[in-house]
């Protein structure tokens, strides 16, 4: 399976990357970057299925890419993002909301052999669909899987999307060597350690989280069966479902 992946060098991005290189389920890897990047190395890691695109516009996808190199994606994880604390609002909103809209838009244009298009985009938990939170994170991210989950129907070109929003909460481990926050850093020194022992449930490893964005990514595109932590007919995941899917996924892996 052909899968795209944005926001590769970010904490979450890099796990999915590295999940990636290591499933068995995706033979080719387009990852949409601003810049080239190492990729990285280790056992199991397939690097030849891995294909660095530098786009400079995240507003536009010109046919040349669409019929090009990405051609025959069938999945898109998008996990690009920005704190709201190292850019204006403007541009927050054009990262955060814009970015994935205008992807949507274009992957829904590509031809998959099931005549549907996966588009998994992480949201985060704070989220909030009407958009009457007091942060600024909240009311775009909300802002924007209200405008993802209302995309299929919108327009008949856009109809073989599958939307999934995913809420993580605080993610760990950060990916080594990113530029983080000196706000984030605090947290990551002192705060995490007390969540992880008595808060687990609003804590995001990225490797799990990892793996359930791929198996969504790769899966047959149909709402989430009802549970804990499923929302919006089985279109939004928080992160206790997250966590509850991890497990199974986990236990699935163990039993294989």
């Amino acid at each position: 399976m052909h899968i795209i992946l944005t926001g590769a060098t970010g904490t979450v991005g890099s796990a999915v990357l590295k999940h990636l290189l290591t499933s068995p389920t995706v033979s080719h890897l387009s990852i949409l970057s601003r810049c080239t990047f190492d990729l990285p190395t280790g056992e199991n890691l397939d690097l030849k299925k891995a294909n660095i695109i530098e786009h400079e516009d995240f507003l536009s996808y010109p046919d040349e890419l669409l019929r090009g190199a990405l051609a025959g994606a069938e999945a898109c994880i998008w996990a690009q993002g920005i704190s709201q604390t190292q850019v204006g609002k403007e541009e927050y909103v054009r990262i955060t909301h814009d970015f994935p809209l205008a992807a949507a838009r274009a992957f829904a244009t590509l031809p998959t052999p099931g005549g549907r298009f996966n588009f998994v985009y992480v949201s985060g938990e704070g989220a909030d669909q009407t958009e009457k939170t007091f942060t600024l994170f909240g009311r775009i991210k909300g802002r924007t899987e209200r405008a993802l989950l209302a995309l299929p129907a919108s327009n008949l070109s856009l109809t073989s999307l599958r939307i999934y929003n995913v809420r993580p909460a605080y993610v760990y481990p950060a990916a080594r060597g990113r530029s983080r926050p000196f706000a984030v850093k605090i947290a990551d020194l002192a705060i995490a350690p007390i969540m992880i022992r008595f808060l687990p449930s609003q804590m995001s490893h990225s490797g799990v989280l990892a793996k359930v964005l791929t198996d969504l990514a790769t899966g047959d595109g149909e709402p989430l069966s009802a549970g804990t932590g499923v929302e919006d007919e089985g279109r939004l995941l928080r992160n206790i479902g997250v966590l509850r899917l991890g497990d199974q996924l986990e236990k699935k892996g163990d039993a294989c």
